[in-house]
């Protein structure tokens, strides 16, 4: 592995010395012809680094160097997942439903929302404490909360509110804009929740914007903008009439020429771009290898080193 050659030098922590590998020092490759240099290589389903090294070199012992030279510091996350990685991975970390507000209470992941049965004075009056979630996350730009767990099912048009457990194991109500309660717009898979807004020609989109009819208007309103109710000037005026404002009340509808780019579209497309990496050609291994031990074997401590091909 690459560290077995890596030089030692003396730490302190709490006033003792201890030798330990240089792990502060980096290789990184200097004006390279990628043409002259490496191959292209599309990573198959299951394939490991060592799998890889294999195939081009004929032995497993130089996987840190195709760790190396695609700049891969952490297997787990950085590396193209097998298939049955990525489905499991995607459930995780895209699973649970999407619920878009009018409002931005200032939410944080373990809270809990609470669907509400009954509202008095902007207050919850009564409550159905079999339907709720847990919060996993909040985006505050989108107006989208991320809900995991929990039972029932929330839809359009629920009135809900947001609780936090206390030091003392005490879940209290969440209060915003002087009052506990506010309105989901549309609930969707978080999967197929919005990402970002884009048009036919693959321009991202505010999604503040004003929205007439099916135009997209140039001017953009303030995302701080809270909804007050249908009959206030300023909110129809202004962030009503935005275009996520917009997606929400019409149940996810767009007007024409607008699309939706969603968590799982970006989560895939990242997923691919994991699969392309680089080799280095076999012919030139040996040369690089030297070039590699000379590098990190110098007396330059903690730092980046450019090795030049």
């Amino acid at each position: 592995m690459l560290f077995n050659d890596y030089p030692n030098i003396t730490y302190t922590l709490n006033n003792k010395n201890i030798e330990l590998v240089d792990i502060f020092r980096n290789v990184v490759f200097k004006d390279v012809d990628l043409s002259n240099s490496f191959d292209e290589y599309y990573i198959q389903d299951g394939e490991t680094p060592e799998i890889i090294s294999i195939k081009v070199y004929g032995n497993s012992q130089y996987s840190w160097l195709i760790l190396l030279i695609n700049s891969i510091a952490d297997i787990e996350n950085e590396w193209f997942p097998s298939a049955k990685d990525y489905a499991k991975k995607e459930e995780v970390n895209f699973g649970g439903q999407a619920f878009y507000i009018e409002d931005l209470p200032d939410l944080q992941t373990g809270d809990v929302i609470v669907k509400v049965t009954s509202v008095t004075n902007n207050e919850a009056s009564d409550i159905d404490e079999n339907t709720y979630r847990h919060i996993e996350s909040f985006d505050p730009y989108f107006r989208k909360i991320r809900g995991i767990c929990g039972s029932g099912t929330f839809v359009s048009g629920n009135n809900v509110l947001f609780a936090r457990k206390n030091d003392s194991g005490v879940m209290d109500i969440i209060t915003f804009n002087n009052k506990q309660v506010t309105t989901i717009k549309y609930v969707e898979e978080y999967k197929t929740s919005v990402d970002y807004f884009i048009t036919g020609n693959n321009v991202v989109l505010d999604p503040y914007r004003r929205v007439n009819g099916n135009t997209i208007e140039t001017t953009s309103v303030d995302p701080g903008t809270t909804y007050s109710n249908s009959s206030d000037a300023l909110t129809l005026n202004n962030f009503a009439k935005t275009l996520i404002y917009r997606y929400g009340a019409s149940g996810g509808l767009l007007p024409t020429g607008v699309l939706k780019t969603t968590e799982q579209n970006t989560n895939f497309q990242n997923y691919l771009n994991k699969q392309k990496i680089k080799v280095l050609k076999p012919e030139i291994l040996s040369v690089v290898l030297n070039a590699l031990e000379n590098a990190i074997k110098s007396d330059l401590i903690g730092r980046v080193i450019k090795v030049e091909i």
